[in-house]
């Protein structure tokens, strides 16, 4: 059977989602609300119109939810896992000769667990590297069942004080964290990458990320990638018609960020993004 799902992009040529050149998927949907979130697009599964007020003439001319100033955009599509199979995998020359791949990002991958599975098994069989990113809300049984097709995970750690988890994502860690100890157990830790997006004044502090480079050594787990803010975020939720709750803040510093990469343990190796 072919599997449906819902996607809102496909980026080709990116280099910033794993190694060499990659196809990315972003898949629609997350059970998160992280306050800082910079896809805000991808939070509901359904497609969803979105407005760029400032591309907006008051033309009072929208034919079929279409605009010819491209002041709407309608955010996610249904595709089939053939669909986008046969769309990647004209790519793969590009993946063998740089050792690439695709990734499946989102969202959240186990937010339509069935089809990412599908896709990731598809990728494999046509010879194609995958990665995954995800934050691991979720079932072990989804996860489990999806890491047997996939190469690397990058898998998010927002924030390890679980009452902030809560005030900053709208649920706890415990699930997430529970499936990262199974995953480095059920997998070589070598294949997991903990990624923390970094918000200034929210999970950026020393002794945050301290705390994720010591779990970090107690799973095993070598590689921690620091994300840098993305000040581009508020403008999306312009687009979406509601507050961006973080407010004005500013991108960490480069002296701040070697500072983090220095409190990393020897065991440890980190980049930045």
């Amino acid at each position: 059977m072919d599997i449906h799902g819902i996607v809102f992009d496909i980026d080709h040529f990116a280099v910033h989602d794993g190694p060499g050149i990659r196809t990315v998927v972003y898949l629609k949907g997350c059970p998160l609300r992280c306050i800082w979130c910079h896809s805000p697009e991808s939070h509901i599964k359904d497609p969803q119109l979105l407005r760029i007020a400032d591309r907006c003439k008051n033309c009072e001319v929208c034919i079929n939810e279409k605009c010819v100033n491209q002041a709407t955009v309608m955010s996610g599509r249904s595709v089939s896992v053939s669909e986008i199979v046969s769309e990647v995998v004209q790519n793969k020359i590009f993946f063998d000769s740089s050792g690439g791949g695709v990734t499946l990002s989102g969202g959240e991958i186990l937010y339509q667990p069935e089809f990412s599975l599908s896709l990731l098994e598809q990728f494999q069989s046509c010879g194609i590297h995958t990665a995954v990113e995800t934050s691991g809300m979720g079932k072990w049984e989804w996860l489990r069942d999806i890491s047997r097709c996939t190469d690397i995970f990058y898998y998010d750690i927002k924030i390890l004080d679980n009452d902030k988890h809560i005030i900053y994502t709208g649920t706890g860690n415990e699930l997430i964290l529970q499936n990262l100890r199974k995953l480095a157990e059920h997998r070589h830790s070598k294949c997991i990458t903990l990624r923390v997006p970094l918000i200034p004044a929210y999970n950026d502090s020393p002794d945050d990320i301290e705390a994720v480079y010591r779990l970090a050594c107690e799973l095993n787990i070598s590689g921690v990638h620091l994300l840098r803010y993305n000040i581009s975020a508020p403008a999306k939720y312009q687009w979406l018609g509601v507050p961006y709750k973080p407010g004005n803040l500013e991108r960490q510093s480069d002296a701040y960020i070697d500072m983090l990469c220095k409190i990393a343990p020897r065991e440890i190796s980190v980049v930045v993004f």
